[in-house]
């Protein structure tokens, strides 16, 4: 059903359904200690299309564990496959840790990726779909692998479930972390929106978003209002400098400007008006979704709408969970859920 955001927004507040990540990580998987970082592998792969190359990050653990290995899709507001390695909280680290063999990729148009030329906006999720399938083939091919298990994050989410419904057969688990489906949340939509048209997305000819850097981590600051003490300070700045490297600043007029593409973007306003953009009960492999209890992005319905699908909340986290205090609780989750299979 469609929901305003006040709802969303007083359902927060009452912190319902709010489930214990620590005892169900406790009950899945022992808490590993750190581990060294493991050694970067960074390559560039052909995409789906003629002339888009695509930079693919590995990270291997030193004992493998024996599961598929894993392929990990960046958010928009974290834009590039390093949101999974960012130093001092590097996702892919906690999985090598625990014996997985680890992937990432910048979509097209972010980052290290080649940004195509185009009158409409680049890097919808449809495309990212068709190079996901593409990396998948290319990491099998490399590991020997019969299949491999996607996680995403916000966006990424998004293209990591399309691809699980339309490619089940290479998908062993999906893991949606802060991801969104269909419902209301004008706060995102209204400013993107043709003036008297809600439903028409007024961007709809510019290819790339352009904006302050300054305020591209906005919406996470506005999240954590209460709950500041989940992100640090060297967090934010590192999160920042991520925003920065990875959205390809440039400087106009004296502003610092970061670069990304505008099609997620429009992907966002479809899916925030309630009009989804896949079938979540397409979707055959075993899935979890993990979102924070203070999210107001993520889709608080989605986990039901999954035939196989199990939700996990975190307490006292954001749609930036994976950089704040309780991400080892969500590391330790992933972790077991993707060791168990189910």
């Amino acid at each position: 059903m469609p929901r305003s955001f006040a709802a969303v927004a007083a359902a927060l507040a009452a912190l319902l359904d709010v489930i214990p990540v620590g005892l169900l990580a406790i009950a899945i998987i022992a808490s590993a200690s750190p581990a060294a970082a493991a050694d970067r592998e960074e390559l560039t792969w052909k995409g789906s299309d003629p002339g888009i190359e695509l930079f693919v990050l590995h990270k291997a653990p030193a004992k493998p564990n024996g599961h598929p290995p894993i392929l990990m899709l960046h958010p928009f507001g974290a834009p590039c496959a390093d949101a999974y390695d960012l130093p001092g909280y590097s996702w892919m680290d906690a999985l090598n840790a625990a014996g997985f063999d680890t992937w990432a990729i910048d979509f097209r148009g972010f980052a290290r990726s080649t940004k195509p030329d185009a009158g409409v906006p680049v890097g919808r999720a449809a495309e990212a779909v068709a190079d996901v399938k593409v990396v998948i083939a290319g990491i099998k091919a490399r590991t020997g692998a019969k299949r491999v298990s996607l996680v995403g994050w916000s966006w990424g989410g998004v293209v990591a479930a399309m691809t699980a419904a339309v490619d089940p057969d290479d998908v062993q688990s999906l893991v949606l972390t802060g991801t969104m489906h269909g419902f209301v949340l004008p706060m995102m939509t209204e400013p993107f929106a043709k003036p008297g048209e809600a439903a028409a997305f007024a961007l709809a000819n510019v290819p790339y978003q352009k904006l302050e850097a300054s305020i591209a981590l906005a919406h996470w600051r506005m999240m954590l209002k209460g709950i500041e003490d989940v992100a640090s300070a060297d967090a934010v700045d590192k999160a920042e400098a991520l925003m920065r490297r990875c959205g390809n600043a440039v400087t106009v007029g004296g502003k610092t400007l970061v670069v990304r593409p505008m099609g997620p973007l429009e992907d966002l306003f479809a899916i925030w008006s309630n009009r989804p953009i896949f079938d979540p009960a397409a979707i055959k492999a075993p899935t979890l979704v993990v979102r924070g209890d203070a999210d107001l992005f993520a889709d608080k319905a989605l986990a039901a709408k999954i035939p196989n699908g199990r939700e996990v909340v975190v307490a006292r986290a954001t749609h930036w969970a994976p950089f704040e205090s309780g991400r080892s609780m969500l590391y330790r989750a992933v972790a077991g859920f993707l060791a168990s299979g189910k």
